[in-house]
């Protein structure tokens, strides 16, 4: 069924989706579309502060990238986002969630380097891989949950991907000679309801439902306590 209703995450798929996320070695957390700069989903592959165990009283935390995902979809108008390959119209509304998330774990095991781009000798390939490195990596990891969410089946070309199936065939072959991606799978963390949350997900009461009713107060009142950063000041000889 395809409609243009707002669909609205549910505690039971946010508590699906973490333990998906956590097979790609990512924590996920919930955010909205405005605060994730009109996006439903981002892979960040920067270290933020994820809990071990948030139904211990006292936390430990370790670091690592995540997964953010909005709390909210406006289906109709994720159908109608123009993207570089894949037409998302061809989505029913129970995929949209499963895609979104699929799309972004994509990111994480199936996608070109940003930085390895710096390592190519020849200018003008450099410049070309830097110039479409990005649509590249949307075309990837819209590939990679299409074959997740549906798969055997043959990706929904738009009228922009079908002008572009050359194009981009040519970028992908230039960039797996020049600078290919490694292709392996991340180590999982470990799984459970509890285990591995973004310290972020602690912060509002409506992040913490999402997790459960184990979530220790103690470990609530420790991330909410507001900290004290100190300046070294001290004067040091070099």
């Amino acid at each position: 069924m395809k409609t243009d209703t707002t669909l609205r995450l549910t505690r039971a798929q946010y508590r699906s989706f973490a333990e998906q996320t956590k097979q790609a070695g990512c924590a996920l957390s919930l955010s909205t579309f405005r605060a994730l700069g009109n996006c439903w989903g981002i892979f960040d592959p920067r270290a933020k502060l994820v809990c071990l165990d948030v139904s211990a009283d006292e936390l430990k935390f370790t670091e690592g990238c995540g997964i953010q995902l909005s709390i909210s979809v406006d289906a109709g108008r994720l159908r109608g986002n123009q993207r570089p390959e894949i037409d998302w119209s061809a989505l029913e509304d129970h995929e949209i969630y499963p895609f979104i998330v699929a799309h972004e774990i994509g990111h994480r095991v199936d996608n070109f380097c940003y930085w390895d781009a710096a390592r190519i000798a020849d200018q003008q390939v450099r410049r070309r891989c830097e110039s479409v490195i990005r649509s590249i990596n949307e075309v990837l990891a819209d590939r990679y949950a299409w074959s997740q969410i549906r798969p055997g089946e043959p990706v929904p070309l738009c009228e922009l991907g079908k002008s572009l199936q050359e194009e981009v065939a040519g970028d992908i072959e230039l960039m797996d000679k020049y600078m290919p991606r490694v292709r392996r799978q991340p180590r999982a963390l470990p799984s459970g309801r509890y285990l591995h949350i973004p310290e972020k997900m602690l912060m509002s009461d409506v992040h913490v439902s999402f997790i459960g009713t184990g979530v220790s107060a103690a470990a609530i009142e420790s991330a909410r306590r507001p900290r004290t950063y100190r300046r070294d000041s001290r004067s040091r000889v070099f």
